[in-house]
């Protein structure tokens, strides 16, 4: 008993003492000093897990080619590992808040690597099917969880380090498709080689380990207790009909209209309506991803010190012309502010959601904003190809894409006054 007490006066010591050193520094620093422990390995664990986006459309060809598929299986695949991922978070979310969900989390590596197994041994299609099922729900199980996680370790400074955390998503996503090259080729028989691509999970895991480890004593274990009272259906529903949250949720969906579309037809708009080389289209794509990283973390940062509502408002509606300027004009530089802007929107909203709930709610908030609301946006993709079919791609981008992330924001000027003032009172 005398050395637990002895133990925990010299954490406390150790923290007085650190806090007497960082006295002249700016509180933002303060607070990323007071928790790095737990913020590092938050932000490498979602660059380790988002360097899996790319999996399966670059793999894509591969399975075609070596299981005959149609275009219409492959779009199937597609839509599986969408449903996983994205559509089944809410339910995630709230099992992370209804139990331990520590061991949730720590699950998600664990799923993923072994996707990357299954997809390189896999002996048929059914097994592949069930790999992409495991992806979808290792992406599921992580993000309502890691992202509560860094929104709850400093509520003064929320939104900034939400956005370091987009950022590093972005960041891995961005890494992701030159990851996955580095394993396969224009063979099938390379698939095998993705049993080396399970490494990065490996590493995630041991990432989330130091930060969820069982018995870490804490004050992340403090947060944890409160956050695992009571949660049920009737709470559940309650923040269901909570009118930010839903709002905050249609503003993501139409958002991420828009940019899905973006990332899904550049490359063709670019090589066959533009008549570019397809170097020109990949630095585009690296233009959009570099965007959305500096804009996820500029939002972030702004959002601390102004109103967020106003400024998640003016960059979506500010977004929306760029974006004409882009199509009409084939300006990268307006491709690349359009992408800025609309990326504040990454951090901000996902901070404005988990203000708009209480603790125990956290992560089932989160996973509203990053999860559900991005699979309901890709929804708009097909329409966006069969209109294209019957018109012509440029024609298909400009009546698609800037409407629905102008709609965005003016979605955002519904939102409450007093939303930027409830993370004072979580």
């Amino acid at each position: 008993m005398s050395n637990g007490i002895a133990s925990s006066q010299a954490q406390t010591n150790e923290h007085a003492d650190l806090e007497h050193e960082m006295l002249g520094l700016p509180k933002i620093i303060k607070s990323l000093r007071l928790h790095y422990k737990r913020l590092a390995p938050l932000l490498a664990s979602h660059l380790f897990i988002d360097i899996y986006n790319s999996l399966l459309p670059i793999i894509s060809p591969l399975l075609i080619q070596k299981y005959a598929l149609s275009l219409l299986m492959a779009g199937s695949l597609n839509a599986l590992l969408s449903f996983t991922g994205a559509f089944l978070q809410p339910l995630y979310g709230f099992l992370c808040d209804r139990f331990h969900t520590k061991r949730f989390i720590l699950l998600a590596p664990i799923l993923i690597f072994l996707s990357t197994l299954g997809i390189a041994f896999a002996p048929n299609l059914l097994v592949v099917c069930f790999s992409l099922v495991l992806l979808g729900t290792g992406f599921s199980l992580y993000h309502p969880k890691s992202t509560a996680t860094v929104g709850i370790l400093s509520p003064e400074h929320r939104s900034t380090f939400v956005s370091l955390f987009v950022a590093f998503g972005a960041l891995g996503s961005a890494l992701s498709p030159f990851f996955i090259l580095l394993f396969v080729s224009s063979n099938p028989a390379t698939l095998k080689n993705l049993l080396y691509a399970g490494l990065p999970a490996i590493v995630a895991f041991a990432c989330l380990w130091s930060v969820y480890k069982k018995g870490r004593k804490s004050d992340q274990k403090a947060v944890e207790t409160k956050k695992q009272s009571t949660f049920g259906f009737k709470q559940l529903m309650a923040v269901c009909r909570k009118k930010d949250l839903v709002l905050l949720s249609l503003v993501v969906t139409l958002r991420s209209a828009t940019i899905l579309t973006l990332i899904a037809f550049l490359s063709q708009l670019i090589t066959d309506n533009w008549q570019q080389s397809l170097a020109l289209a990949a630095f585009a794509a690296t233009l959009l991803s570099v965007g959305s990283l500096l804009g996820g973390l500029t939002g972030g940062v702004l959002a601390d010190r102004f109103n967020a509502r106003l400024l998640l408002a003016f960059s979506l509606m500010l977004a929306a012309p760029c974006l004409i300027g882009f199509i009409l004009f084939k300006s990268l530089t307006l491709l690349f502010l359009g992408s800025f802007l609309s990326a504040w929107s990454n951090s901000i909203s996902v901070s404005l959601s988990q203000q708009t709930v209480p603790l125990k709610a956290q992560s089932f908030a989160s996973s509203f904003t990053m999860g559900l609301a991005w699979g309901l946006g890709a929804m708009i993709i097909p329409l966006v190809g069969w209109f294209a079919d019957n018109s012509n791609l440029s024609h298909s981008m400009l009546c698609f894409i800037p409407g629905p992330i102008f709609l965005a924001g003016i979605t955002c000027l519904f939102l409450t006054d007093s939303i930027d003032e409830r993370s004072k009172a979580l």
